[in-house]
């Protein structure tokens, strides 16, 4: 008998999977567990392979049965989305796009792409998340959102996604206007060393950039009394102490022209990071087409 692969199997694969248990997943979905063994059933016959260990105990993946939760997961988000775009459709929009960015790339970037967009496709629906960087690309990778802004080192690249660089990221060292470096004409890396920072967690690419300079001048890089990526958090605390931070140019120049930080005069030796979007594909719908030419648009035309 051939069997034709219906949604029902692959939630009711994942519930199972994810309780462990036949009889949890029945409760949990509201079916009976016969019924849940006959879809799992089915499901295997279909793919020829046992995607189930059973035993008193319970239940739990095969190998072939993480491959498939993995696929199956990103099918029904896929599946989702797509409903969700239509839906879009057919209330007069052009379609739905869903965007990741990560905090410290919250700029005026985004904020000009989006203004430009109510312009130019006032019917596009756009739905913005924030979070971590390994958050947001499980979230692409699970078909949760359709793109991601995000920062990288020059050179980063992901084999399974489609990396775009757009522009390079200008950094800037701020302090409070009152803070002693403020005024100053020209101030070292060494000097810098001196007073308490705020940096990004090991790992992320500006806190390399900041690692490096220390490195460069011959200076251990201090150690961070807070660890934030926040640039409004960052901005609140910088402005009242003597603490330090790194912080995108765009964002360092807005709150320096409104008297809230200062801007200090301080010489990069190496390039900064660049700002770029990763999808999964190169190919894209129409919704996210159209928001990423509107990017890459605001990108060249400058800050």
């Amino acid at each position: 008998m051939s069997l034709v692969l219906k949604t029902r199997h692959l939630q009711i694969f994942l519930a199972v999977a994810k309780a462990g248990s036949m009889q949890h997943a029945a409760r949990d979905v509201g079916l009976t567990q016969p019924a849940i063994s006959k879809l799992i059933g089915e499901l295997e016959r279909m793919f020829g392979a046992p995607l189930l260990d059973r035993s008193k105990r319970g239940v739990t993946p095969t190998e072939c049965g993480r491959a498939l939760m993995e696929r199956a997961q990103l099918m029904l988000n896929d599946l989702e989305s797509t409903k969700g775009e239509i839906s879009a459709i057919a209330r007069g929009a052009i379609g739905r796009v869903r965007i990741g960015v990560l905090p410290v790339v919250e700029t005026s970037l985004l904020s000009r792409t989006l203004l430009a967009l109510r312009k130019s496709a006032p019917s596009l629906a756009v739905q913005i998340e924030d979070g971590t960087h390994p958050a947001l690309l499980g979230s692409l990778r699970r078909g949760e959102i359709d793109c991601m802004i995000s920062r990288f080192d020059v050179g980063a690249a992901d084999q399974d996604l489609h990396i775009e660089k757009l522009v390079e990221m200008p950094l800037s060292v701020v302090a409070s206007p009152s803070h002693p470096l403020t005024h100053a004409k020209q101030v070292s890396w060494s000097e810098l060393a001196r007073y308490p920072w705020i940096m990004p967690r090991l790992g992320a690419p500006i806190r390399a950039v900041i690692d490096q300079q220390f490195s460069h001048v011959g200076t251990v890089p201090p150690v961070p009394t807070i660890e934030s990526t926040s640039i409004r958090l960052n901005q609140a605390i910088v402005a009242g102490t003597d603490m330090i931070c790194l912080m995108i140019s765009d964002a360092a120049r807005a709150y320096a022209r409104s008297g809230q930080l200062g801007i200090l005069p301080v010489k990069f030796s190496s390039r900064p990071p660049y700002i770029g979007v990763i999808t999964r594909s190169p190919q894209v719908s129409h919704a996210l087409a159209t928001f990423l030419a509107a990017l890459r648009a605001q990108c060249k035309t400058g800050r």
